[in-house]
């Protein structure tokens, strides 16, 4: 890196470690090695398409199959890493070089239509072919597994398409409480968007007309399922589906100042900045309410999206509503705060692996559903 700043007249920016800082760090050219885990079609189909140049490094005595795979996920250029430094240097500028010409000579192309010039293969998108439209974050206790599933099928309407969506590394209930097969699942799209820049065939549409995406076959592999990998596959799903509703885990805590297992909960707490609306879940006691808002105040230090507080099981006695309403309240400005009942077809369901939408139960979740679909619809849209 000191050769190429002192002899050819480039500035390093720096060592980029995850997707997000390939996308959110600012430079013209990333140079990027074929064994790069995070590494795919769909990453440098998006720096391209943010007219940045992607040059990728392989090492030629391992054979040709580092510069297929580099080959295959659009890179604009290739590199042995093997060669003497100066000619690596070389190559390095003539491919930015040459990279130049071709964006320039397809401008000049672009205003004189009659010209009959071949396409480059490897020409920059114009952009994502589809914007995100809503992504609401499910998490807290006392119920979030049912809230989420009543959520998702509400949101499941004539015109609009929902799907729910378990990346909860700590209690992954979603196949449990359906009834689905653990794959495939969201380590299988993962993998599925890493090669192919798709998610695959991994939502299983459950006999309510739910469309539904398995968690982790067991929280021990927590490890395998990368933060960054886990925000593009709910992003991907959420351009899909008018809605996607993501089931997290409710620990928010960062991790990272104590070492072995800061990505315990990176998972949720990157899928909690992403989102376009948070769901928090929470059980009608003190206990119940000060854990609700100790899970506010740790999202709120993630995310500024709109909070929609949901209290689960409650009882009829307005007097006790109104009180944990007033407690929210001197706390933080809610976008909504309802009481969903203690409802014995919704506990016969899903010993049944069923969905209740007609019910006391799914007629409390309405003014959270409408505040959702109302923002899915606007984005949808644009």
């Amino acid at each position: 890196m000191s050769y190429a700043q002192d002899h050819a007249g480039i500035r390093v920016v720096g060592t980029v470690l995850s997707t997000r800082e390939v996308l959110e760090l600012e430079y013209d050219i990333l140079l990027i090695d074929d064994t790069t885990s995070y590494l795919t079609k769909r990453l440098v189909d998006r720096v391209r398409a943010m007219s940045r140049i992607v040059i990728g490094v392989y090492e030629a005595s391992r054979g040709e199959v580092g510069r297929q795979r580099l080959a295959d996920v659009g890179a604009d250029g290739f590199i042995d890493a093997d060669v003497p430094v100066k000619e690596f240097m070389v190559a390095l500028r003539y491919l930015v070089d040459q990279r130049l010409v071709d964006s320039d000579f397809a401008a000049m192309v672009g205003e004189h239509p009659g010209l009959d010039v071949p396409s480059q293969a490897n020409s920059p998108p114009q952009g994502e072919p589809r914007s995100r439209c809503s992504l609401t974050v499910v998490s807290g206790s006392g119920g979030i597994t049912e809230i989420t599933v009543g959520l998702g099928a509400a949101l499941t309407q004539p015109g609009q398409s929902g799907v729910v969506v378990d990346f909860d590394t700590v209690e992954p209930t979603l196949a449990q409480r359906l009834g689905l097969e653990l794959l495939p699942n969201v380590l299988t799209g993962i993998e599925s968007l890493r090669h192919d820049g798709e998610a695959g065939d991994i939502v299983r549409a459950h006999g309510s007309g739910l469309r539904c995406v398995s968690g982790l076959p067991s929280p021990r592999e927590w490890n395998t399922c990368a933060p960054d990998d886990a925000v593009d596959l709910a992003n991907e799903l959420a351009r899909v589906h008018t809605n996607a509703v993501v089931k997290v885990n409710r620990q928010l805590e960062d991790l990272a100042p104590f070492g072995t297992h800061s990505g315990r909960f990176e998972v949720a707490r990157r899928l909690v900045a992403e989102a376009d609306q948070l769901v928090v879940v929470g059980d009608p006691s003190p206990t119940g309410v000060t854990a609700l808002l100790s899970w506010i105040g740790d999202a709120r230090a993630l995310s500024g999206a709109p909070i929609h507080v949901v209290l689960n099981h409650c009882g009829r006695s307005l007097y006790q509503r109104g009180e944990i309403r007033e407690e929210i309240g001197r706390t933080f400005r809610s976008a909504s705060v309802v009481f969903v009942p203690e409802d014995h077809r919704v506990r016969k369901a899903a010993w049944q692996g069923e969905v209740t939408v007609a019910s006391r139960f799914g007629r409390a979740l309405q003014s959270v559903v409408s505040r959702i679909a109302i923002t899915a619809g606007a984005k949808a849209r644009l």
